[in-house]
């Protein structure tokens, strides 16, 4: 019998929960579940309070299994209930009243999601060529609701129902791999008087190998996937979209501890219901939606090269990417107004996206280590070299590690550059630095794990905003706060 229950609490926008879980297992059974509550009220800034951002949710699931030498199965169902608020910007809401096409309340998104999984397969396969088969499906019923005061003005209804096969083959000589299939159908229905897309059902199928060689000095790796959406959404016309993608790597020791991985990758994507079909205010980006049936399909090719050092006093590593895509979809502002909300298009053009991630974690001490990382990433269109909306800025940490006995002490430096390389509308995000301080206390018994936590984000009460937010001009990210935690394992 194992389980945990954990408790926390808040003191910014007093956040409380509990969660729990158990697993009991007797002989080849298994039988698992858990679940839990979180209650956070308005979030609190330097600027004060960001009325209608209070939010909760509560979960909770139960599920059998059985397992042996050759099969297992395990079955389960999953609950969340909850609801959030959408924070509006006082002086546009009365601004709205007076025009006559406000609100007629704070905008809070109620939610509710069912979910059943099962699991099972074969494996240890006296078999030539597979050596493990496994298949899983998955069916979700998710429903959310857009209120206005105590009015419901949207009901959204999203079920699937996934399906996926797994096939790994026996290691023959230097090859191995595994190889399968996936589908989906999807019903979605928007309903009310702004619903923002029409009913669409999809369906999609795909099947894919990936398949490793493997040498004296390296691993060789490639694999492939063919793909098929179609979308019939109610009085309108019908898209479909098939493509391919493909993938090579290579992963090559360098030295003692030291490696070289570089991967190129040529992918596929079918445009998203909403980027086809959306056409209506959605109140969760605070964004008037309006996307393009005619879109393309989305063509990506790009390269990724990482070295990396791993030894007992010093791991790090460096990771440069780029890619070109072609046909690009994303959601461009456009600078009007549409029932309150900011116009977004969903646009296509062909771009180009390049960065760079690093980290580093150095042990200056067998109780001290030194923890650095920094990403950046550049990303443009590439007819006129104009930005693409909403990239993040340069970011970087810096962090220290103490140990003592049971007792983990991080401190961390969170900078962030300004973001200036602007979209056609778009508002620079200033920079910022960000002081937070973790700590965790374990006390361990023979059939107990207890784990006493602490965490002080945002210490110097810095005001400071997420240049990837819909609504950073009036809602800024949260002050300083102190979150205290509480877990309890038992074995």
């Amino acid at each position: 019998l194992r389980g945990f229950v954990t408790g926390l609490a808040g003191n910014n926008n007093n956040r409380r929960g509990l969660s729990g879980g158990f697993e009991y297992g007797i002989k080849q059974w298994m039988l698992f579940g858990g679940g839990g509550s979180l209650y956070a009220d308005d979030y609190k800034t330097p600027l004060g309070t960001i009325e209608n951002s209070r939010t909760h949710a509560n979960n909770a699931n139960i599920g059998i299994g059985r397992y042996t030498d050759k099969l297992f199965f395990n079955f389960g169902y999953n609950w969340q209930d909850g609801q959030y608020g959408i924070p509006v910007e006082p002086e546009t809401e009365e601004e709205h009243e007076e025009e006559g096409h406000g609100h007629h309340g704070p905008v809070s998104i109620p939610f509710r999601r069912h979910n059943l999984r099962l699991n099972a397969g074969v494996r240890n396969l006296d078999n030539a060529f597979l050596d493990n088969v496994q298949l899983t499906l998955n069916y979700s019923d998710w429903l959310h609701r857009e209120k206005e005061g105590d009015e419901v003005a949207n009901q959204f209804f999203n079920k699937t129902f996934v399906y996926r096969g797994l096939f790994e083959q026996r290691q023959k000589g230097k090859l191995g791999g595994s190889f399968g299939f996936w589908g989906m159908t999807r019903d979605y229905k928007a309903i009310g008087e702004e619903a923002i897309t029409p009913p669409v059902t999809q369906n999609a199928f795909a099947a894919y190998a990936v398949e490793g060689m493997n040498f004296e000095r390296f691993r060789l790796q490639f694999g492939g996937r063919v793909e098929h959406n179609r979308y019939n959404p109610e009085d309108l016309k019908s898209r479909s979209f098939t493509g391919a993608s493909g993938s090579i790597g290579l992963n090559a020791g360098l030295w003692k501890g030291g490696t070289f991985v570089t991967n190129f990758t040529s992918s596929f994507r079918a445009p998203a219901l909403e980027e086809l079909y959306a056409n209506g205010p959605h109140a969760g980006n605070l964004t008037y939606e309006i996307g393009d049936a005619a879109l393309r399909r989305e063509r990506g090719n790009g390269i990724d090269l990482s070295l990396r050092h791993s030894t007992n006093r010093l791991r790090a590593e460096a990771n440069f990417f780029n890619y070109w895509l072609s046909s690009y979809v994303f959601l461009a502002p456009n600078g009007e107004e549409e029932d309150g909300f900011p116009v977004g298009l969903y646009s296509q053009g062909d771009s180009r996206y390049r960065g760079f991630e690093g980290r580093l974690a150095a042990g200056l001490h067998p109780n001290v280590w030194l923890h650095l990382g920094v990403d950046t990433v550049n990303a443009q269109l590439t007819s006129g070299n104009m930005p693409l909306p909403r990239i993040p800025p340069v970011r970087g940490r810096v962090g220290t590690e103490f140990r003592w006995r049971s007792l983990v002490v991080t401190p961390e430096l969170v900078v962030a550059d300004r973001q200036d390389r602007l979209y056609f509308n778009e508002t620079e995000t200033a920079g910022y630095a960000v002081v937070n301080l973790k700590a965790l206390y374990s006390i361990t018994t023979k059939h107990t794990l207890h784990l006493f936590g602490f965490n002080l984000f945002n210490a110097s009460d810095r005001l400071y905003r997420n240049h990837l937010s819909f609504i950073k001009s009036f809602a800024p990210e949260m002050g300083r706060g102190v979150l205290f935690t509480y877990t309890l394992r038992y074995f």
